[in-house]
């Protein structure tokens, strides 16, 4: 394990959450956690912040499939199509997926969350993947969805098969609003749909963790008003609700941050993400493949890892220099730290 720290202290206090604000309402899931999941996040917390390099992140973000049932106006993933620029869309095959999780657990991986593009819930493996993952022995499979496929029979699947982490987007108790911002869907369908899943984990799997989370406009009263809303609804059914401010995804729309000074990165640290193309890279903002470091249809994950790119990118965030990097002259994380 290698260390990474600058010789000068940081200005800027490190916060790798920065960008998320959310209302806790329930820890109780985590009583029924393995003993190991308090010292894996635990790890996740130190390595960033003593800039360590580990043999293998922490966490792999993976892009199951790019293909979505939504067409969200706030979304890369429609911006990207509109312009014709997605690409191939398809899914991920089990030799695929069952190659990636069999070379993270070779080297420690602690975790998992289906998600970037596209929406895990469309894939028609996605039960098994999860089982396949929770078999294998990643300590924390999560998922981020839209909640608009999670019918009953793939809810049952899922909590049978050993899911952590639940987080929806839920973007509004408006009806209206709600059907704006998660086009092709409408609020009575997903709100069903999660009440089902909450009383089904509630029945027999209280380990699961259940959070909604809505993106925020900033200085905006009507979404704060939605927020105070949405945790009203939801306050006595799942464990947290949050928000994450909206961020201009439109490459001709979107400019350049001031410069933070003493900034530093917690993801080129924790985690990897492995995009349906292909392409790897470290930055969750990177809908077009701008930071790529590598390919995983071509190398192994830890040759990846430890590759000169990524090794380049870190020592840049480690020695104060983010600034030089052009992805992370646009990223709003520095500006919410």
């Amino acid at each position: 394990m290698k260390n990474e720290q600058n010789d000068k202290e940081p200005e800027s206090k490190f916060n790798p959450n920065a960008t998320y604000q959310e209302a806790t309402y329930s820890e109780a899931w985590k009583e029924h956690r393995p003993p190991e999941y308090q010292a894996y996040r635990e790890l996740w917390e130190q390595v960033p912040k003593a800039k360590q390099v580990l043999d293998f992140p922490i966490h792999l973000d993976i892009e199951t499939t790019n293909l979505c049932n939504l067409k969200c106006p706030m979304c890369p993933r429609t911006i990207l199509v509109s312009r014709g620029e997605l690409g191939d869309e398809g899914c991920m095959s089990r030799e695929e997926y069952a190659s990636i999780i069999d070379q993270g657990m070779e080297h420690g991986l602690q975790s998992i969350k289906l998600n970037y593009l596209g929406e895990p819930l469309v894939h028609k493996d996605v039960i098994w993947q999860v089982e396949y993952a929770k078999q294998k022995g990643v300590l924390d499979v999560m998922m981020n969805s839209n909640a608009s496929a999670l019918t009953d029979k793939v809810a049952r699947g899922l909590l049978k098969a050993g899911i952590d982490n639940l987080f929806v987007s839920f973007d509004a108790i408006s009806p209206k609003l709600f059907e704006q911002q998660r086009a092709g869907t409408t609020l009575g369908r997903v709100v069903d749909n999660i009440y089902n899943f909450i009383k089904l984990r509630d029945a027999d799997y209280p380990h699961v963790q259940v959070r909604l989370s809505m993106v925020m406009y900033e200085n905006d009263p009507l979404w704060a008003e939605q927020f105070e809303g949405l945790k009203i609804m939801w306050k006595d059914l799942v464990d947290a609700v949050g928000y994450g401010f909206y961020t201009e995804r439109d490459p001709d729309e979107r400019g350049e941050y001031p410069e933070v000074q003493g900034f530093w990165c917690a993801q080129p640290y924790q985690r990897m993400f492995l995009k349906y193309n292909g392409q790897v890279t470290v930055c969750c903002i990177d809908d077009k493949d701008e930071m790529v470091v590598g390919n995983w249809h071509q190398q192994s994950l830890h040759e990846i890892w430890h590759g000169e790119r990524y090794a380049k990118i870190r020592r840049q965030h480690a020695q104060g220099n983010y600034y030089q990097l052009e992805l992370c002259r646009k990223c709003y994380l520095p500006m919410q730290s």
